[in-house]
């Protein structure tokens, strides 16, 4: 899985970036709305002062006086005291009473309304007082009873406001992260229960082998689409599974059936070269036909024998074997053939590396690799045995100076038949099953083959098998420790 990549991450991120968005619109939306309301509530304050002191003042003028009106103002209001700013003035624009700041005032003249009313419609506006803070102001107008005409005006600064819109703005900045942190974390275990069967199915694919087509990958009952998904996928695993024991079955069964054939084909030939009247020409063209057929015989063995690994239908023994003596036992057999190319057969084999498994199939896999050692490597190059234990592993490796394997070679070098172009240039006869048979015996054992080349510059096979589990007596026994 690449980094960042997982679909939990996508959905995650996509997530994070739709609930920023939303919460940015909805913090907006908050800032907005506040700031009307408060607004608002402060005009409707205001009005209801401005039409107050209408109401109770403006009429005592005619009678009582404008300063008489003033200092009732100035005591019951105290408009400095209040951080409010009032005036009143007559339609001529003569001021009846002004608090501190008044004079920045803009002078409305309200209309008044048509008909029996005697108060115009509140106006509202907003004004710059000199140390910049911006005031909002209600005026409205009223005629008396002389028929005099007097404008109102009550203005107070947005403080308040700025204040209470300044906290809701702290509010969101270090509320709405903390928010989305909360919607991650849930969002993220959210979806990793959500994604879970995703992850059994992953885990179950990757188990799922040639040797083991009839496992199923687990299936969760939630009438999703993960449901679907494990259910068509185990019907494909399924119609895998038929299609892989049909063409198992067919090359076994070919193989086999092909062999009694052979097997005449190879003894009439063998018997026909021996007659003393064969002239020269014919019996070689007869030992090139019979060297064929011992070459398919070959090939029609090895696929039976792979194939019968691969169903599980090969007997295989559970022998305990010193792999390090199995190795030095084949080293020796085929020392020859390394003194006629002369190659230097190198060994470094650590005693006591014990295996458990098919000693006649294991001694092939070693004979099939240091063949095709000796075959690829020229004259005077060098060969390494190495054996030795690694945590619960023995490993056996051996390296080459031969030709070397290309690196478009390399992926397909265990498949059937398959034969790198150096090998079929070469003079080296094969039938291409040699390496698939090392593999398939060595992963029958539970083990692993890696091959790591470079072209021109040899090749080295490195055998993996489980390293076998020694009872405490042999444990003992091996450390010389008395029982």
């Amino acid at each position: 899985m690449k980094a960042n990549r997982s679909i939990r991450v996508k959905l995650i991120t996509l997530y994070v970036a739709i609930l920023t968005l939303v919460f940015v619109c909805f913090g907006i939306y908050i800032y907005a709305g506040f700031k009307t309301y408060l607004t608002r509530s402060l005009q409707q304050t205001l009005t209801w002062r401005a039409q107050q002191i209408a109401s109770t003042f403006l009429q005592e003028i005619p009678t009582k006086g404008e300063a008489f009106v003033s200092n009732e103002i100035q005591t019951r209001y105290a408009p400095e005291l209040n951080q409010r700013v009032i005036r009143i003035a007559d339609v001529h624009g003569q001021q009846v009473y002004g608090s501190k700041n008044s004079d920045v005032l803009t002078r409305i003249q309200p209309e008044l309304v048509s008909g029996p009313q005697v108060e115009s419609v509140p106006v509202s506006s907003q004004v710059s007082l000199p140390s910049g803070e911006r005031l909002e102001v209600i005026a409205l107008s009223r005629r008396i009873a002389d028929g005099s005409i007097y404008t109102v005006e009550v203005g107070a600064p947005e403080t308040d406001i700025s204040t209470a819109l300044a906290g809701l703005t702290w509010t969101l900045i270090f509320g709405f992260p903390f928010l989305i942190g909360l919607a991650i974390g849930g969002g993220y275990i959210l979806l990793g229960r959500a994604l879970r069967p995703v992850d059994q199915i992953v885990s179950a694919a990757e188990a799922i082998t040639l040797e083991n087509l009839r496992q199923r990958l687990p299936v969760s009952k939630t009438g999703d689409e993960f449901e679907r998904l494990s259910s068509a996928l185990n019907r494909m695993i399924e119609r895998l599974d038929e299609s892989f024991q049909l063409t198992t079955r067919f090359a076994a069964d070919a193989s086999h059936e092909l062999r009694t054939p052979l097997t005449v084909m190879r003894g009439e030939l063998e018997s026909l070269i021996k007659e003393p009247t064969l002239n020269e020409d014919l019996a070689e063209r007869i030992g090139n036909v019979l060297e064929e057929a011992v070459r398919l015989t070959r090939i029609i063995e090895g696929l039976l024998f792979v194939s019968r690994l691969e169903t599980g239908e090969a007997q295989m023994r559970k022998d305990k074997i010193d792999l390090g003596e199995m190795i030095n036992g084949i080293a020796d057999q085929m020392a020859p053939l390394a003194d006629d190319k002369l190659l230097n057969l190198c060994r470094k084999i650590t005693p006591g590396v014990l295996v458990e498994g098919d000693e006649i199939r294991l001694k092939q896999v070693g004979v099939n690799l240091l063949d095709n050692a000796f075959k690829y490597t020229p004259e005077g190059g060098q060969i390494s045995l190495h054996v030795w234990a690694e945590s619960n592993l023995a490993i056996f490796s051996i390296s080459d100076t031969g030709m070397g394997i290309s690196e478009r070679a390399l992926p397909h070098i265990f498949d059937r038949f398959f034969r790198a172009e150096q090998a079929r240039t070469s003079r080296t006869s094969g039938t291409g099953l040699g390496l698939s048979i090392v593999q398939s015996i060595v992963e029958a054992h539970g083990g692993k083959v890696r091959v790591e080349s470079q072209e021109g510059r040899g090749a080295r096979f490195r055998v993996e098998l489980p390293l076998m589990k020694l009872q405490p007596a042999a444990m003992m026994e091996k450390t010389g420790v008395a029982v």
